[in-house]
């Protein structure tokens, strides 16, 4: 018997497929739902089309402060969704969904990590906050357990720090790790991509490129990268930058890494930024999962990423698929990191040839499926 054709909205504030990790995530997973089930999207912004999806404009009527801007998200969209679908699936923090994907740590867990004075401080804090009591209440209001509720987690790692604020939600969460899906490119496209991407950032052919993508350069670790790379002072190693963050928070002492260090802002196809790269570096200071780190494993990249305290999808890696930090602050191990990779060609192909086997178990059908087994739960 076939299975019953849903009719889902989808909220989430930015679908973008150039965004974070989160809406990535999003745009992926809305997509091959769509294909079986009528899909809405309910966003403030959306940059994504497509003949499967409907697409619903939410009206910003304000920027800042952000917590306004998120209570009347989920306002506006409760309104616009309400008893109109089998499955309202929200990637944001709303109060009336009946599928939550949770990409981020939660909220309580910054008072159920400390004890004692330093737990009534919070308390006390918060309190003299209207952004801090805004955002408690939209949790406490979204990780309520109902009969009709379900929650999904990006990884391990994530559902653990759930847990430990939400201890009742044990029984009613599904992990669905991102996916990845490449299309192959021929070796000539690939090398035509290098020589105009060399060309165009003045970086000399023989030249070692580092690459780090982020939305946040300091909570992903670039400070310490610049670091690493001053203790290296070496000329034929260059960063590339990619996504949103200012470069001018970032201090460069060293003439020579200042002139190797290349701030291309957010790039749309990232797909051929990994193809010029010759490694991919994430030393995270925090991650639920961290799927910048599996798009370059999937692009045959070495990767050197902060260990699992630190970055979810760690969990899944062995010391024969990445170079991975014990302390993603440590610029004297990063830069280690830096040199084994960029000098040791052996070890450098044998991490990228199992980084890419490890990334080709990772699919996000498999994303797709477990997300809909989610939905039977509760339809």
């Amino acid at each position: 018997m076939p299975e019953k054709k849903l009719k889902v909205a989808v909220l989430i504030r930015n679908f973008s497929s150039s965004g974070g990790g989160a809406e990535r995530y999003c745009v992926e997973l809305t997509n091959r739902l769509s294909k079986a089930h009528e899909v809405h999207v309910f966003s403030q912004h959306n940059s994504e089309s497509s003949k499967n999806i409907t697409f619903h404009q939410i009206p910003q009527w304000l920027n800042k402060p952000r917590y306004i801007n998120q209570l009347l998200f989920s306002y506006l969209t409760k309104r616009a969704t309400q008893g109109k679908f089998d499955i309202v699936h929200s990637h944001d923090m709303a109060t009336h969904a009946n599928i939550y994907t949770l990409h981020v740590p939660c909220v309580k867990t910054k008072w159920t990590q400390v004890k004692g004075i330093r737990k009534i401080l919070r308390w006390a804090n918060t309190l003299l906050s209207p952004r801090k009591i805004a955002y408690l209440w939209l949790e406490n209001k979204q990780m309520k357990l109902l009969p009709n509720r379900h929650f999904i987690s990006v990884s391990e790692y994530l559902s653990r720090n759930i847990l430990e604020s939400y201890p009742k939600l044990k029984s009613h969460i599904t992990i669905a790790h991102p996916g990845i899906e490449i299309q192959p490119t021929s070796d000539e496209k690939i090398a035509k991509l290098r020589k105009n991407f060399r060309e165009q950032y003045h970086i000399p052919e023989s030249a070692f490129i580092l690459l780090f993508v982020a939305h946040g350069f300091k909570r992903k670790g670039l400070p310490a990268i610049i670091k690493a790379l001053e203790i290296l002072n070496n000329k034929d190693i260059h960063i590339v930058v990619a996504g949103s963050g200012n470069p001018k928070a970032i201090e460069i002492n060293s003439p020579t890494v200042h002139s190797n260090t290349h701030f291309i802002g957010v790039i749309k196809n990232m797909s051929e930024l990994y193809l010029v790269a010759d490694a991919f570096i994430h030393p995270t200071l925090g991650d639920t999962y961290g799927m910048v780190v599996l798009e370059a494993m999937s692009h045959k990249l070495p990767v050197i990423v902060s260990s699992a305290k630190y970055c979810g999808f760690s969990e899944h890696l062995d010391k024969d698929e990445a170079i991975i930090l014990n302390d993603p602050t440590n610029s004297k191990e990063i830069s280690q990191g830096i040199q084994t990779l960029a000098e040791k060609q052996e070890l450098h192909i044998k991490i990228s040839e199992n980084g890419f086997k490890k990334s080709q178990m990772i699919s996000w059908e498999n994303t797709a499926n477990r997300t809909l087994n989610a939905y039977k739960k509760i339809s």
